[in-house]
């Protein structure tokens, strides 16, 4: 690979980086079809099964009117992979 390809290749790279505003997993809040995206199911499967779960995170409503009367959920990201990883077969002992 020439010197000038390797430049240009690190140019767009380097774009798309600076372009792209990274949010700690922490602050992140994901919607349901991230959720979907990370537990790789469907959304109909997560919304009708993962989310319903009683011991699933509890959702944020956030508002997307001024006046807050129609609402949008999301969910910790933190919140949703530490629910996700309670179910490690290394924590779990089986008899």
């Amino acid at each position: 690979m020439s010197e000038e390809i390797l430049n240009k290749l690190v140019a767009k790279i380097t774009k798309l980086l600076d372009a792209k505003t990274l949010i700690p997993l922490e602050y992140q809040l994901w919607s349901e079809k991230e959720i979907a995206q990370y537990f790789k199911y469907s959304e109909d499967y997560t919304k009708k099964h993962i989310i319903k779960n009683p011991c699933f995170p509890p959702s944020r409503e956030l508002p997307t009117s001024t006046d807050g009367k129609r609402t949008v959920h999301r969910w910790k990201a933190s919140d949703v992979i530490s629910y996700a990883m309670a179910f490690d077969k290394a924590a779990i002992r089986y008899k």
